[in-house]
């Protein structure tokens, strides 16, 4: 009998070893020679490709034996069945052949005629809402889970970069991660050209990654008809329903960042914005001020920056706190410190837009103005 037949696609279908697992399986067969025997079936290798390879390179015996399939899909999936049997697979790999068989066990019992060799044998289990059963009793795991394996095994089909993440043991949740970031930083491109082009900034709609807005409050709605005192702002004010209309919602990307400058007495308002505008509440951000300000009870110290996402943006970096100390701004009242915006860019990605700004900053795009009273 010639040398086994390297079946490109049954190959393929093999998860590879680490380089110290190759080291030493090749140190045991120069030791201790080929012990197991290769499988094939009608002459096509479907187990010992790596220590047919070793064997040779180095001109040393082995033997084959022969396994009995009706056809490449019964073959297809001897080899997923047997390599789950293997100690060194990551959870990503088992996860991939558990849901090859569940698929093709699927498409068996679609009607196709293929793949007979998955119900030999097994009375009872032909219907196609037992596959899930059948393998799941099999590989010790639930039929939920044997499901899933099946919908992850075909997004690992249909996406190069995860297939190829399986293969050499790379985490896939991490690839999946950097491929919609991959995703995102494509689209912002493309919104930054948007910008750049819109003849205004009400016509630049769905482009901005980052929103800032420190609103006009307009505090005689909370109770108190001089609550500020000599403290109160020299600049128009809003209502809070001309505040919660604003076209924030037209403005920002499908994935967006807000952060919404906001009172200790004005928390409420902030929540309801928030929610209106259609983002979701994360935490909030505390501006500790070098100085007592004015209030009717306690003086506050304090301002709040409320962070809200849209869609799904991670943050560029993970090790910002909640508080900081810093200055006030240097353009007079409701000024903000200039840390504020470092540590925005530091964790948001642009396009950015600032709501109301008091001051121009490179890289960023203003809309509104605080005009004075």
């Amino acid at each position: 009998m010639g040398n086994p037949i390297i079946d490109p696609e049954f190959r393929s279908l093999i998860p590879p070893l680490s380089t110290d697992e190759r080291e030493q399986l090749e140190a045991n067969i120069v030791a201790e020679g080929c012990r197991d025997a290769l499988v094939v079936w009608q002459g096509i290798l479907l187990d010992g490709h790596n220590r047919f390879e070793i064997c040779e390179r180095l001109g040393l015996p082995y033997r084959t034996v022969d396994v009995d399939l009706p056809d490449r899909d019964a073959a297809a999936d001897w080899i997923d069945k047997n390599q789950l049997g293997r100690r060194n697979l990551t959870p990503d790999q088992m996860r991939l052949l558990r849901g090859r068989r569940y698929n093709r066990a699927k498409k068996a019992h679609g009607g196709t005629g293929a793949n007979q060799y998955v119900q030999r044998g097994q009375s009872g289990t032909s219907a196609p809402e037992r596959t899930a059963e059948r393998l799941a009793n099999e590989h010790g795991v639930s039929e939920r889970t044997i499901k899933r394996d099946g919908k992850f095994a075909e997004e690992v089909e249909r996406t190069p970069e995860l297939k190829e993440a399986v293969s050499t043991g790379k985490p896939v949740l991490q690839v999946r991660r950097e491929l919609k970031e991959r995703n995102r930083e494509a689209r912002r491109e493309r919104n930054r050209e948007r910008i750049v082009a819109a003849p205004d900034i009400s016509q630049a709609e769905s482009c901005y990654s980052t929103i800032v807005i420190d609103p006009p409050w307009d505090w005689g709605d909370e109770g108190d008809n001089d609550q500020l005192g000599r403290a109160r702002p020299d600049y128009s004010t809003m209502s809070i329903e001309d505040i919660a209309n604003l076209p924030i919602p037209k403005l920002s990307d499908q994935d967006c960042h807000l952060y919404l400058w906001i009172t200790n007495r004005s928390l409420p308002k902030g929540f309801s914005l928030i929610e209106r505008w259609g983002f979701r509440y994360i935490t909030a951000i505390t501006w500790a001020k070098p100085h007592f300000g004015m209030g009717n009870y306690f003086r506050g110290q304090t301002e709040h920056i409320l962070f809200a996402v849209k869609g799904s943006q991670p943050l560029k970096r993970r090790d910002v706190g909640t508080v900081f100390n810093a200055p006030r701004g240097p353009n007079g009242h409701s000024s903000k410190p200039v840390m504020f915006y470092d540590i925005v860019e530091s964790c948001s990605p642009g396009p950015y837009l600032e709501m109301f700004s008091r001051s121009e900053r490179d890289g960023w795009v203003s809309w509104g103005e605080v005009s004075n009273v």
